[in-house]
């Protein structure tokens, strides 16, 4: 299983929302962007996932790549062909394509290729997600991207039940997003069937170890 730390940017500052909203429990850090990147190469990701929230941000994506080696998955408000193939040329190895894009799903897989996109699917509703999951399991994409919006920041425990079905409907390799803060967690999720796991507050707030994480999980 796959361990990618994740980075998301809004107004120029690295942040972490809590179950996808605006509020009181949303954390700002002081270091940069390509701070942090700097920092997971060194501990030694090979993964690493840049989430543009307000989609301004492409530009960073340059000092990102200078500091960071590995695989680089970008995403945010990307909707057209052209948006996907600047990010692209900018640095990014795959981008997410979430559901707002769903209008360009197919002519994006024809021109980049299931190599390059991964589809991102938010979940609000748990018991939702298994059908949302199935009803893309013929349109091309080999990878799917599952945010548990409910356990988004909470530090808490992520849907083991949620991804575990959605590995079954969808036939896809399914990462999972939202709620992981403890190795333990990473060994649930594994036997739940994910390739991967998406991890950021549980990395800022110190609560894992990305570098006894990766021993463990070396993406």
């Amino acid at each position: 299983m796959r361990l990618i730390p994740a980075i998301y940017i809004q107004n120029g500052r690295v942040v972490s929302l809590y179950k996808g909203k605006e509020n009181q429990q949303k954390k700002t850090y002081a270091k940069s962007a390509k701070t942090y990147a700097s920092l997971f190469q060194k501990q030694g990701a090979k993964t690493l996932f840049i989430v543009d929230l307000d989609g301004d941000q492409k530009n960073k994506l340059y000092e990102i790549r200078k500091v960071f080696h590995g695989e680089l998955w970008w995403a945010g408000k990307l909707r057209s062909l052209e948006g996907i193939g600047e990010v692209i040329k900018r640095g990014a190895d795959r981008v997410v394509l979430g559901r707002s894009a769903k209008d360009i799903y197919e002519s994006a897989l024809s021109k980049y290729g299931s190599d390059r996109l991964i589809l991102g699917l938010k979940v609000q509703h748990r018991d939702e997600g298994p059908d949302l999951c199935e009803q893309y399991a013929n349109s091309g994409f080999k990878d799917i991207l599952i945010k548990d919006i409910n356990a988004e920041g909470t530090l808490f425990l992520p849907s083991f039940d949620l991804y575990e079905k959605c590995v079954y409907f969808s036939g896809l390799s399914v990462y999972s997003s939202g709620g992981v803060s403890d190795l333990k967690h990473l060994q649930l999720l594994e036997k739940s069937g994910v390739k991967g796991a998406v991890v950021s507050r549980a990395l800022f707030e110190n609560e894992l170890s990305l570098a006894k994480a990766l021993s463990l999980y070396p993406s």
